[in-house]
């Protein structure tokens, strides 16, 4: 005899409780007996074998104690006189689930569903059960067969996408959310999953739009906010992202924090009078962090004020004395206030701290060469240049350095490195053309590199004074005149360059004019021998 049993109700939290033991661990989780996997409770039971029923009922008492051994066998009488009951099948399997007897629980499964494909409660647990046990495959097709047959329930969407992101299926997860949101306006959290899943993806333009309209769906969601803020940057929509923090601030009592990363984004987006008024009224408030005094010592060198800059630099290796930029910074005030030995003693305790640092070795080679310990800048500039070896500037500094210690080979090494590697590297071209010509070598070569640099930045005042200067050493004194006057017109302040208009002016037979700019050049380099001795003559 068939009996017609109403099918259960399962609890769709309890659904994704089960599946967390593959969402969050691999460890089987603990199930107590009162959180039944699928409650049956037969609503209306037509044509009920007294029997059945009372076997059945007994069942579910036992479920519900956690008396498993005994479900068991009430659930098999019951079966006894109703085998064709689909909800009893799917009660037996529930207690050979939480006896972990998993085979036996997918023979019942299969048997109700064999039974009645529509059982909902029977394929969730046969779906729950094969994520408990790490078949994900399978769990997931479960999980799309429910989602197909009942279209209007969206626990389903929820479970399936995600599943198919623990897969590494971003895309399809992320559509099926994006769907869900777009069939129904109110589903937030589907659009909210969507946008985190697309920037994961790297999708950002998705996610910004995401983000913006649950920031205008709800204006005050500080996570929301947060979100868009972020994406914002990473897009570089400054404007967009400067909004987002305004309102993230209004949200959160105008919290340092935030602020800080708003001051942080005015003065990346150039806008200095607003970062500077933020991280003012921060650091008077009494705020400190690396953050901050890193970026008012940034806003000291926009405004050149380098007494700030050592000012705050000074803070922040006192606070922070972990963080390299506050040597590197008071390193570089020093330079520019023309302390160039406190310079070199702040970046050598800096790299004894940090001699790993690109920054710190770089600067210190750079500031030996402005101080003509050209050995001592060598070495540090090797060491940066082995820290990163693709740092274009170290190479040019290098091989600066080679030509004032007289090392051709190693300077025409290091600029045909830097011009094999980017041909439209004007100033290693201009550089070592003026190297060959200076050495009176290769001047064809030379020739050929300084008018390559012209050609890319025609207007430079320093390479028309290589190119005029090569026609010098070429004896062609009026090409060499035309060029070395345009530089000057650009570069008047220039010694070196007034000089070689008096050493052409002179080849020219105009000596009283070329004794002019051998003046103009010594009032500038007061002890130039060679310039006194020029004008003498």
């Amino acid at each position: 005899m068939n009996y017609f049993w109403f099918k259960p109700v399962t609890s769709s939290l309890i659904i994704l409780g089960v599946s967390s033991s593959f969402f969050g661990c691999s460890n089987q989780p603990e199930i107590k007996p009162e959180e039944s996997l699928v409650h049956n409770v037969p609503e209306v039971i037509e044509e009920v074998n007294p029997k059945a029923l009372q076997h059945f009922m007994d069942g579910e008492m036992f479920l519900s104690q956690g008396n498993y051994p005994m479900a068991v066998i009430e659930f098999q009488d019951a079966l006894r006189f109703d085998p064709g009951s689909s909800s009893i099948h799917t009660s037996l399997a529930e207690v050979y689930v939480r006896l972990r007897k998993f085979e036996r629980a997918e023979e019942s499964l299969h048997e109700a569903l064999r039974i009645d494909m529509k059982n909902v409660e029977a394929r969730e647990l046969l779906a729950q059960q094969y994520l408990m046990q790490n078949n994900i495959n399978k769990g997931l097709e479960q999980y799309l067969i429910l989602e197909e047959d009942n279209p209007n329930k969206r626990e389903y969407v929820y479970i399936v996408s995600e599943i198919l992101a623990r897969q590494g299926d971003l895309k399809s997860a992320q559509d099926k959310l994006w769907s869900l949101y777009k069939n129904n306006n109110s589903e937030t959290q589907a659009l909210k999953r969507a946008a985190e899943i697309a920037r994961q993806r790297g999708e950002l333009e998705f996610s910004f739009n995401a983000y913006s309209i649950l920031t205008e769906k709800n204006p005050e969601n500080i996570q929301y906010w947060k979100a868009y803020s972020e994406i914002s940057v990473m897009l570089q929509k400054f404007n967009q992202a400067i909004n987002g923090l305004n309102n993230l601030a209004s949200l959160t009592s105008n919290d340092p924090a935030v602020q800080e990363r708003l001051a942080i984004l005015f003065f990346e987006n150039n806008e200095f009078e607003s970062a500077d008024s933020l991280f003012s009224i921060l650091y008077e408030g009494g705020a400190r962090t690396p953050g901050i005094l890193y970026y008012l010592g940034r806003i000291a060198i926009v405004n050149a004020d380098y007494v700030m800059l050592s000012k705050f630099s000074s803070e922040q290796i006192e606070l922070f004395p972990e963080e390299v930029s506050g040597y590197t910074n008071l390193a570089l005030a020093n330079i520019n206030l023309d302390n160039q030995l406190d310079a070199i003693a702040v970046l050598l305790k800096a790299r004894d701290k940090f001699p790993k640092s690109f920054g710190v070795n770089y600067l210190l080679g750079s500031t030996y060469s402005m101080g003509k310990k050209y050995e001592l800048a060598k070495k540090s500039l090797r060491t940066a240049l082995t820290i990163d070896p693709d740092s274009r500037s170290t190479k040019h500094l290098l091989a600066n350095v080679f030509n004032y210690l007289e090392d051709w080979n190693s300077s025409d090494q290091m600029y045909e490195d830097l011009i094999s590697t980017d041909q439209t590297d004007s100033q290693a071209l201009n550089n070592y053309s003026y190297t060959l010509a200076e050495r009176g070598v290769k001047l064809s070569t030379a020739l050929d590199m300084a008018q390559k640099a012209i050609s890319l930045d025609p207007k430079n005042p320093a390479y028309l004074d290589t190119i005029g200067w090569i026609y010098f050493k070429l004896k062609k004194y009026k090409k060499a005149l035309n060029y070395i006057e345009q530089s000057v017109l650009g570069n008047e302040n220039n010694p070196v360059v007034l000089e070689h208009l008096g050493d052409v002016l002179m080849k020219v037979n105009r000596s009283n004019d070329a004794r002019v700019y051998y003046q103009k050049a010594l009032d500038i380099d007061i002890d130039n021998v060679r310039l006194i001795g020029k004008i003498k003559e």
